[in-house]
């Protein structure tokens, strides 16, 4: 529910339009639904609170008697707080945590929900300016792994509740994406760990495609190799195709 998201921002900016949109994902297949109520893209402006809960609040009502499996993608604590009145199942944080205070992470993980921490480089104002090279994204999402993963368990989350995420395309380079994506799929081995990749413009940037919707074919592949290599989690836009692979490789 964003006007200005990289790939479908305004598509589904209303409450009447972003409910289609649930209905269409939960019949494409989806097993979790996310909502996003301020963009991540690079230079994107940030919203306030109450206009993020003016986006959000409208949907979270819908869907409230739904059994669905309901993430948020947000950062903002006061946000997080107001959802713990909700059956929000996940939280989506783009900045890994760090403007959350404990209190607050120690009631999320009292309520026996999720937390999935991302990391990200700087902020979506900055992160592109000088992004991670892969030596230092290795050093940097490695130690977010571990500092986040141990103050998560110290609050009292459950290990299967803490999902990480490597940021891929928040603030690194070609070169450190490329990277990242494989040590995702060698660390879901041994942890909940999320990836997304769908239309993001390193793909657009190697393969030479400019239009984030005709990157979809290019996404499915990076796609599959996630589902063999067991990621906890798959953030994309095209339900309906990933859905079809993850049928023919899991019958």
């Amino acid at each position: 529910v964003t006007p200005d998201s990289f790939s479908d921002g305004g598509r589904f900016f209303t409450s009447a339009s972003a409910l289609a949109q649930i209905e269409t994902l939960i019949n494409d297949g989806a097993d979790i639904i996310e909502l996003g109520a301020e963009s991540s893209r690079p230079n994107a402006v940030e919203v306030s609170l109450e206009e993020e809960w003016h986006r959000l609040e409208p949907i979270l009502k819908a869907l409230e008697n739904r059994s669905l499996r309901v993430s948020v993608d947000t950062y903002k604590p006061e946000i997080m707080r107001r959802l713990l009145d909700y059956p929000v199942e996940i939280i989506n944080d783009i900045r890994g945590g760090g403007q959350v205070e404990d209190a607050i992470l120690a009631k999320w993980a009292k309520a026996g929900r999720i937390y999935l921490a991302m990391h990200m480089h700087r902020n979506p104002q900055s992160m592109q300016r000088v992004p991670l090279t892969r030596a230092e994204s290795e050093v940097a999402v490695g130690g977010f792994y571990q500092t986040t993963q141990t103050r998560l368990k110290s609050l009292g989350f459950d290990f299967d509740k803490i999902w990480l995420d490597p940021g891929i395309g928040f603030g690194k380079n070609d070169q450190a994406n490329l990277y990242l994506i494989q040590d995702a799929m060698k660390r879901a081995a041994t942890m909940p760990i999320v990836v997304g990749v769908s239309r993001k413009s390193f793909i657009g940037r190697l393969l030479d495609i400019e239009i984030p919707l005709e990157r979809d074919g290019a996404t499915k592949m990076l796609e599959l190799s996630f589902l063999y290599a067991g990621v906890k989690a798959i953030r994309t836009h095209n339900v309906k195709h990933l859905r079809r692979l993850r049928d023919l490789i899991e019958p």
